[in-house]
């Protein structure tokens, strides 16, 4: 067989570098459609991104198109570090300007298993394995029906998942030839934030600096958790204030929450609920998949496969609400409380400012459609009994609809605010004849939940932006040994060789409204830019095995392999991978194994092409007197000359003294074309067990090591400003991009952009291990072991900065484990599964290192993860297959101040139930 990791055929279990595989069995026990949260249990992949992680609030301000992906993330490295494949191929992107295969688009009841390796990859399999390679073997030469049907709810009768598949293929032509087609369909119902009681509203635990904190008082801790959080100076009542008096915007005096001194928060009183801000847990999702197999075997020398499918995947989330802040009304809006207009009238205004939180317009939102298409030729065939060719075309393409939902049309919003009293009807209008012919409806943002629903499509938008990615790949290659010529004592050499052309192109076009900025207070919004971008490869690769003993004394195998790879990029020139592998068995039962390389990845089409494109951040000027010792020696002397030369006092440089202190500073982010290629080294070494004495055992325990250099990061403008000054002289790139306002030298402007500052390490310990136990009386017992132990994952963010450990963090547990029993006896299979992991940190080792008041340490880190699932199926007949399970069997909840996911889904007891048939082989 070919093991993933190399393109030479050799049995599994003489794969040089370590291996996890789950089959298809596998992924039907666990009771999910979703592939990701299936594969979250395996150690290298806990921090891979599901739907729960982009969905709602999520997502992020400014981002468009990324909700619901499913996006593989190899030893937290970063998904654009991981290497997905599909039978060994390259797969089209599903996110624009990127490399990320969103796992949506990969059918879930054609996997016949996944392979997760962790090596030094793009020797085999070129760029973007720095981390390892996920691969996705599909299933070929069905003969017949094959059908799955699976509906699932639950405790709290939400959150409910329907899945069908239908698989039909047939063999002809002797059984040369092969068609199959297959059909899928998963749904998934959203899952709010207020759906759960003990997340919503006043049940809503956030961890922060709290109120009466005394270092010199035992048993006073800074930071805590706090319920029914709020954000002071909001309201969804609106305020407005008149001669510093604060109403509600109903006329009630204003009650605001109590502050909490140290944190930008309050609690209670009319303060905006933090808990309202939150949005999905879960989107809804919508995935259709169609996908076609082919096989024709003229003759040993020519056989033809060609693969096509259609995904499309329709995801549709809602994040926060928008607000006023403020908005200006003249003091004829017959909406105003008396009470308000009095006291504006007394104080000689003839308009109002009203801000507020509109929970009673629809919240943010964005539904995408993804349309992914895919398309494989490939001719093999055997050029004599020592070589074989492999020639192959692959095309992707993904066409991405994302629509922003309820954005306000600003104009319209506007006219709708403005309303009058008609004079010849005494109804409340909207003031502009022209807005009210158009439908406007006056809009009543004095009190809560005012706001008429009939005003909605007036000023309610829903702006499309698009964006197209393509991949080609051609790949040819021959492989095979030199048995005819040659052996050594353990066998023939094995080589594989061959050559590698691949395209990728993307391009993003913003809606034409969100270019022009129509809509209503726009900073909710980093307004997009249209990109485009390309680039091509040129590859050539080679790898051998040599097998130098077997069955000797003391060498039932010893194998050493190379692989290597040449690149030539039409962006950043030319890369060279390699990897070093060598295998040893002095007896049957036991395999040491080790491999080391170089791994590299080249940046992608936004890291290299982003155009210049607007946006702002707050920065803290490192050049402030009191943070002027808290950098490198140069940075007192460094912004001295920096002041001066701008023409301010270095003396009286403080954020008191600024005047645009506590504002977001304008700036610009774009693309680097002087980018280079990431580099990584990585070694394995590990031992697999497979004792005579205990058949049908197999142990395999490996230690991975991963060091990455020149890693491409985009610094936060604080930290290039820090940068900057922290140099031995301000000569140098980072004070390029920040520019000083002439005359007092404050921070005005800035520029981010990628750059290979960054370096990462990781290293830590995988167990693998399966035994199946057969019996005569009690039926077979399958265990299965998958666990982990993360020793490292350290970051350098940018030159100079400090070491920052993410290891033992929410994603990224220090220990886990997933353990799967299988007991099955005449036609019932009753399957459990474990999954466990430490209760990892709840805050960063920065904020409390040398900080023991910091937190109560009861809360320091979250609960452990005691997650069980279990499923009976009942096989029916030869055809048929009846199973039921239940998630989360113990309803575990999420710990108070929860993440996603952390450590557990609050979805809850999940009860599911399902049938399979199958007629064919």
């Amino acid at each position: 067989m070919v093991v993933t990791g190399s393109r030479i055929q050799r049995p599994d279990y003489a794969a040089p570098s370590p291996i996890v595989s789950f089959d298809a069995e596998r992924i039907q026990q666990s009771g999910t459609t979703n592939v990701t949260s299936f594969l979250q249990r395996v150690p290298a992949l806990t921090n891979s991104l599901d739907s729960t992680r982009t969905a709602g609030n999520a997502q992020g301000d400014g981002a468009i198109g990324q909700i619901g992906l499913n996006l593989l993330d190899l030893r937290g490295l970063g998904p654009a570090r991981t290497l997905v494949l599909v039978n060994g191929r390259r797969h089209v992107s599903g996110q624009p300007d990127t490399a990320a295969v969103d796992i949506n688009s990969i059918p879930t009841d054609l996997i016949e298993r996944v392979d997760v390796l962790t090596g030094a990859a793009s020797a085999v399999y070129g760029a973007d394995g720095v981390s390892g390679v996920v691969n996705f073997i599909l299933r070929r030469d069905f003969d017949g029906v094959a059908a799955r049907g699976q509906a699932g709810i639950s405790e709290e009768g939400d959150a409910a998942n329907r899945f069908i598949s239908l698989v039909v293929g047939r063999n002809f032509a002797d059984g040369r030839a092969n068609l199959t087609a297959a059909y899928e369909f998963d749904y998934g119902a959203p899952l709010a934030n207020d759906d759960r009681s003990f997340l919503a509203g006043p049940n809503r635990f956030n961890f922060v600096n709290v109120n009466g904190y005394d270092p010199a008082r035992p048993g006073s801790y800074q930071t805590g958790p706090v319920s029914d959080l709020r954000y002071p100076d909001s309201s969804t009542y609106g305020i407005v204030e008149i001669a510093g008096v604060r109403y509600r915007g109903d006329g009630a005096i204003y009650n605001p929450g109590v502050r909490l001194d140290n944190d930008g928060y309050s609690t209670g009183g009319d303060d905006t609920p933090v808990a309202g801000y939150i949005g999905d847990i879960l989107p809804r999702t919508k995935r259709h998949a169609v996908n076609l197999l082919g096989r024709f075997e003229a003759s040993d020398a020519f056989v033809v496969s060609v693969e096509g499918k259609f995904v499309q995947t329709d995801v549709r989330t809602l994040a926060g609400y928008g607000g006023n802040y403020p908005a200006t009304i003249p003091l004829d809006n017959p909406f105003i409380p008396t009470n308000i207009l009095a006291a504006a009238r007394n104080d000689g205004l003839t308009a109002i400012d009203i801000s507020r939180n509109n929970f009673d317009i629809p919240r943010r939102g964005e539904e995408d459609r993804r349309r992914t298409w895919r398309g494989v030729v490939d001719v093999t065939g055997a050029i004599s009994e020592h070589a074989s060719y492999d020639v192959s075309y692959t095309y992707g393409r993904t066409d991405l609809r994302a629509t922003k939902l309820n954005d306000r049309l600003s104009t319209q919003f506007n006219q709708a605010l403005d309303a009058v009293r008609d004079p010849a009807s005494g109804q409340i209008v909207c003031r502009s004849a022209a807005a009210r012919a158009a439908g406007c409806v006056p809009v009543n943002t004095f009190g809560a939940n005012t706001v008429d629903p009939a005003s909605f499509d007036y000023y309610l938008f829903n702006p499309v932006s698009n964006a197209r990615i393509e991949q080609h790949v051609v790949n040819a290659s021959l492989t095979g040994d030199f048995g005819r010529y040659f052996e050594l004592p353990g066998g023939p050499v094995q080589f594989a060789a061959g050559g590698e052309y691949r395209k990728e192109s993307s391009r993003f076009r913003p809606a034409q409204e969100l270019l022009d900025n129509v809509f209503y207070q726009y900073d909710e919004y980093i307004i997009p830019t249209p990109s485009s971008g390309s680039f091509d490869v040129y590859e050539a690769f080679g790898e051998l095995n040599l097998p130098v003993l077997a069955d000797q004394p003391f060498a039932h195998l010893l194998s050493f392999g190379a692989a290597g790879r040449y690149s030539d990029y039409s962006t950043i020139g030319s890369t060279r991978a390699y990897q070093f592998n060598g295998l040893w068995a002095p007896v049957e039962d036991v395999t040491f194994r080790g491999s080391y390389g170089q791994s590299v990845r080249a940046p992608n089409i936004a890291e290299i092409f982003r155009p210049r494109t607007g946006t702002s951040d707050f920065i803290s000027d490192p050049c402030y007197l009191g943070q002027r010792d808290q950098g490198t020696q140069y940075r007192e002397a460094n912004c001295r000359a920096l002041i001066a030369a701008a023409g301010g006092n270095p003396d009286n440089f403080s954020n008191a003294n600024n005047p645009d202190a506590n504002v977001n500073i304008p700036g610009v982010q774009q693309g680097n074309a002087d980018l280079r290629a990431e580099t990584a080294r990585t070694w394995t070494a590990g031992v697999v067990l497979r004792p005579r004495f205990i058949p049908r055992l197999q142990v395999g325990v490996d230690w991975y090591d991963i060091r990455l250099r020149d890693a491409i990061n985009t610094a936060s403008p604080s930290t290039v400003a820090q940068l900057c000054v922290d140099q031995p002289t301000t000569d140098n790139p980072f004070c390029d991009t920040v520019s000083r306002r002439p005359g007092n030298g404050y921070i005005n402007g800035f520029v981010v952009q990628p750059e290979n500052v960054a370096a990462f390490r990781t290293a830590g310990l995988e167990l693998n291990a399966a035994y199946q136990i057969p019996t005569d009386a009690a039926g077979t017992f399958d265990v299965r072991l998958v666990g982990g132990y993360l020793h490292r994952l350290e970051q350098i963010a940018t030159i100079g900065a400090d070491v920052e450990n993410n290891a033992d963090r929410p994603f990224r547990p220090k220990y886990n484990l997933a353990f799967s029993p299988t007991w099955t006896y005449d036609a019932v299979t009753l399957s459990y599964n474990l999954r466990w992991q430490n209760g990892v940190r709840r805050f960063n080792r920065v904020t409390t290192n040398d900080n023991p008041t910091f937190v109560d340490p009861r809360y320091f880190r979250f609960k452990e993860l005691w997650q069980h699932n279990v499923q009976v199926q009942v096989q029916v007949d030869d055809a048929f297959t009846f199973y039921t399970g239940v998630n989360n069997l113990g309803d575990q909840r999420p710990d108070i101040g929860f993440e996603t996911n952390v450590p557990i889904s609050p979805v809850g007891r999940f009860f599911y139930t399902g049938i399979r048939m199958n007629l064919g082989s």
